[in-house]
């Protein structure tokens, strides 16, 4: 409160805040609920629906504060409500923002008029100015991802065959085989010797192509390895799998299934089985050779991946992980692809065990003992 009972600015922002759950799909009617309900996800301020690089937190107390980490004009990446307000409301300025917040939540305003709106004239400058953004940054990202595109296959056709060398033994020694398919994937590569930033030096590595379903290669997924005791093993680095290029929307083919063609040629109503790691990809294929199987290199890029208009359903096989996060990424990947219009099923490893590897290798020991 302000002196003599007035309320502040400050007073003012955090009762209109509260009204985040109603005002947010108000304000942005492109928008949506995230997973939990928790924020209201939407493409930017000028709300066009193509993406969802911004949201506005619709509990805790984050309620009614946003973000955008997309197309924003410099000093509108943030705020509270009465920003968004101001921004989606047309005022010129925050005083008559406020005005228009003391008028929705009831508070008496000796505000003489109404505030002033901006024109149409002035609506529309607004919006081309925030569609060149976006086209601006858009083209640029392009150009990105084709440069980094170039750099990512360059390495990967750098790569040779695996069998008979380290990406073999290491996959054999992780009881993978290459299954009744009697033949590594093809897309598998080995390179002797890629810099490996957290060891700062070269080290030997299992190479995967990460596509698009356009058939574009976008990115290049590296297992680094190292020989320990006369056996191969990833590198015991924090992170041994590392991405040169783009992920984000892609997936690396594992196996073909019955058909033998591309994704991009996938027949009407085949489904799709989804691995977030290439190993488990692998298992997947020994024990399924029929199925279209790819790996997608994370959990939560699941639900970026858009699949051509042949697949109907997508079979997720995550690892489990009763993180809050994990399962949070897995929630809102079957919710993106059920409202692309597939039908999404997840299979998951029974309790105790982490990941598909893990569960087949416990099968085999399981067998073994029996025997």
């Amino acid at each position: 409160m302000g002196a003599g009972g007035m309320l502040t600015v400050a007073d003012i922002a955090e009762k209109l805040n509260e009204l985040a759950p109603q005002l947010a799909p108000e304000l942005l009617p492109n928008g949506r609920y995230s997973d939990k309900r928790t924020r209201w996800m939407f493409s930017g301020i000028d709300d066009t629906g193509r993406s969802e690089s911004a949201w506005v937190h619709l509990t805790g107390d984050k309620i009614g504060r946003w973000c955008d980490m997309g197309n924003a004009r410099a000093g509108e990446e943030r705020g509270d409500m009465i920003d968004l307000l101001r921004l989606k409301g047309g005022f010129r300025d925050q005083g008559a923002a406020v005005a228009r917040a003391k008028e929705i939540l009831g508070i008496e305003d000796t505000f003489k008029g109404r505030p002033r709106e901006l024109t149409q004239v002035e609506r529309q400058q607004l919006a081309d100015e925030a569609r060149a953004r976006r086209e601006s940054r858009e083209a640029k990202a392009q150009q990105e991802l084709i440069e980094e595109a170039r750099k990512a296959k360059r390495l990967y056709l750098q790569g040779g065959p695996i069998e008979r060398g380290p990406v073999e033994f290491y996959l054999r020694g992780r009881d993978i085989t290459p299954g009744p398919a009697r033949a590594w994937p093809r897309g598998l590569r080995f390179h002797p010797a890629i810099y490996c930033a957290a060891t700062n030096d070269k080290r030997p590595a299992m190479l995967a192509p990460i596509y698009r379903a356009d058939g574009m290669q976008i990115g290049t997924h590296r297992t680094y390895l190292d020989e320990v005791r006369g056996q191969w093993v990833k590198l015991g680095v924090e992170k041994p799998k590392k991405v040169l290029g783009k992920f984000w929307g892609g997936f690396i083919p594992i196996h073909k299934g019955a058909s033998g063609k591309s994704m991009s040629q996938a027949a009407e109503g085949e489904p799709v089985y989804a691995c977030e790691g290439i190993e488990d990809a692998l298992v997947v294929r020994m024990m399924r050779p029929v199925f279209r199987i790819i790996t997608t290199v994370s959990l939560g890029n699941i639900g970026a991946v858009l699949l051509p208009h042949t697949v109907r359903e997508l079979v997720i096989c995550a690892d489990r992980d009763v993180k809050p996060a994990a399962m949070e990424a897995l929630q809102r990947s079957i919710s993106q692809q059920q409202a692309r219009g597939l039908e999404v099923k997840h299979v998951m490893p029974p309790e105790g065990i982490k990941d598909f590897n893990d569960w087949w290798r416990a099968i085999r020991a399981a067998g073994e003992m029996a025997a």
